[in-house]
């Protein structure tokens, strides 16, 4: 029997459906949601997904810029960053990433003020998320988190293996599992035999970048399978799992594309939201 899929372009604009009541509701008490997101010169790929963001939150009504802050010394940057954080009609700021110039980008991200840190990845914001303290949460963790709660998938007691560990992605889903009460284990390319860890896993969350890493052997019947990874190949997206062969075993799985990727845009839009809701009109 073939797994569920999980329809993550349907949740994703139910999500956007109820922001754009919000920010109808804000803008009614002159209250306009901002996002401004900062990049360094930045590439093809970070072009699409500035679009992209720029996109769906002028669909829901909230209004965005995007600075290029290439022609700039890193101290003006700082600087220029920081300025940003101070001004009150933007909402929530964030940089796109690779930033061109900075060996720690730590560094600059850091000049956000953690109230509108709604990509989640600043110094203050991590450590509050690391010590179960409320505060932004990225995107990306947050869509797989909504994903599995929209499809009924309980974490509590379950044994998830995250594989991945990046600051984006993979460390974060770590300690937003633990705190929901599953048994987490974390996987990653260099694993020798990485399938002795997936196959324990309830559920199985992919986040390596790295295409086809999943297959169907890897994993233990009727269990959950998300996708986080976005690989290009031939001018298509692939995820990090083989869909094909783990459909055929898993009871859920998200597809890429139209899985995580939609569900991660509405997820950074619902924290811009949220800084404008908390601000006094």
């Amino acid at each position: 029997m073939s797994a569920k899929i999980i329809d993550g372009k349907a949740i994703a604009q139910a999500i956007a459906n109820q922001l754009t009541q919000e920010v109808t509701k804000l803008t009614a008490r002159g209250i306009v949601p901002k996002l401004v997101i900062v990049g360094i010169n930045p590439d093809d790929r970070a072009q699409v997904y500035i679009r992209m963001k720029q996109k769906r939150a002028e669909e829901v009504g909230i209004a965005t810029e995007f600075i290029d802050i290439a022609d700039k010394t890193p101290v003006e940057q700082q600087e220029f960053v920081t300025m940003l954080g101070k001004d009150n009609s933007v909402h929530g700021i964030i940089l796109q990433l690779p930033l061109m110039g900075w060996y720690d980008a730590q560094d600059l991200l850091d000049c956000i003020p953690a109230s509108k840190d709604v990509d989640g990845l600043t110094t203050i914001s991590q450590d509050a998320l690391e010590t179960g303290k409320p505060g932004f949460i990225p995107a990306t963790p947050l869509a797989v988190m909504e994903l599995l709660k929209q499809s009924k998938v309980e974490v509590n007691n379950k044994t998830v293996c995250v594989i991945g560990r990046s600051n984006l992605v993979g460390k974060p889903l770590y300690y937003l599992l633990e705190q929901a009460g599953a048994k987490v284990l974390v996987g990653h390319r260099q694993v020798n035999d990485l399938s002795k860890l997936t196959r324990q896993a309830d559920i199985v969350i992919a986040a390596a970048g790295s295409p086809g890493l999943v297959t169907a052997e890897m994993i233990k019947d009727r269990a959950v399978v998300i996708d986080v990874g976005i690989n290009e190949i031939d001018g298509k997206l692939k995820g990090d799992v083989d869909f094909e062969s783990v459909k055929d075993k898993a009871s859920l799985i998200s597809p890429v594309p139209g899985g995580v990727g939609p569900m991660t845009v509405v997820m950074l839009l619902s924290n811009v939201v949220k800084v404008a809701q908390n601000k006094k009109s």
